[in-house]
């Protein structure tokens, strides 16, 4: 297990991590997940807090502000304000809490987004300038909903390729010769505490499988379809971080193109062990 790597197991924070993603941009409160649950407040906050080891508050507030730092960086075009009120703040209350907790002022952050971005140690040393134009290796595609059968850590990205190799042994059994394997980052690691990242190691599974009645421990959930840009990517992962830096810094912008709500995710076609 990679270092400080946490397995959020418990299947309601798992749940309450559903619906704080899913509504991060909406006023919602503890209580509004706790009536999810269907839990009380106070048992829902010492569940989280007993398996992330962070209060469910704070989660929310942490995901709110990163990934405003993230919009900041992604939709230049729009307005500091409008993006703070969007993650329900105030002006001058989004200025103090985002430097508070990144360090530095949004303006700032907007304007060292991408210099933030190389001097990650997930940058490799490449800069935004070296890599391709995204628009010959992008295809806009309408892809199917599909399930998934996933594991939910947090900690390191750097420590993934061992992390896929011990999932994908352990639902071995599960997979067919369609069986497809996803992995859905949810932090960016130029903004979020690298070590304490969230991402999910998914495999695709037939709805109607019987493993799905039998084992009540096997986590599911699905992946919207619709309208996607697909980057066609060869190479190894650790080069993948870049390739999506481009996409959120300059490919957006420049094509004019606007993302949902929707998780980000790579497919893998090819998954080896050394990456």
């Amino acid at each position: 297990m990679g270092k400080n790597l946490s397995v959020i197991c418990d299947a309601v924070v798992n749940q309450a991590m559903n619906f704080i993603l899913e509504h991060l941009d909406e006023e919602i409160t503890v209580d509004d997940v706790a009536r999810h649950c269907g839990y009380s407040r106070y048992h829902l906050m010492r569940m989280f807090k007993e398996h992330t080891d962070e209060a469910i508050y704070h989660f929310m507030k942490r995901l709110r502000l990163e990934r405003s730092a993230w919009r900041l960086k992604v939709e230049k075009e729009k307005s500091i304000t409008e993006i703070g009120v969007n993650y329900g703040y105030s002006s001058s209350n989004f200025a103090t809490a985002f430097k508070k907790h990144l360090n530095m002022s949004p303006i700032d952050y907007r304007k060292k987004s991408e210099q933030i971005v190389q001097q990650s140690s997930f940058s490799h040393g490449i800069s935004l300038d070296e890599l391709e134009r995204t628009e010959n290796l992008i295809t806009i595609e309408w892809l199917d909903d599909f399930l998934v059968v996933y594991e939910r850590k947090k900690g390191n990205y750097h420590n993934m390729s061992q992390e896929w190799c011990a999932f994908i042994k352990k639902y071995e059994k599960l997979a067919s010769s369609d069986t497809l394997y996803v992995d859905c980052t949810i932090d960016d690691p130029s903004i979020t505490d690298e070590n304490s990242c969230m991402y999910e190691l998914c495999q695709t599974i037939s709805p109607d499988h019987p493993a799905l009645k039998e084992n009540t421990s096997i986590f599911t959930h699905s992946f919207q379809g619709g309208k996607y840009a697909v980057y066609h990517f060869r190479g190894f992962p650790q080069f993948l971080f870049m390739v999506y830096q481009e996409i959120f810094c300059r490919w957006l912008s420049r094509t004019g193109n606007q993302i949902d709500e929707r998780p980000i995710f790579d497919i893998y076609r090819n998954v080896r062990s050394d990456g």
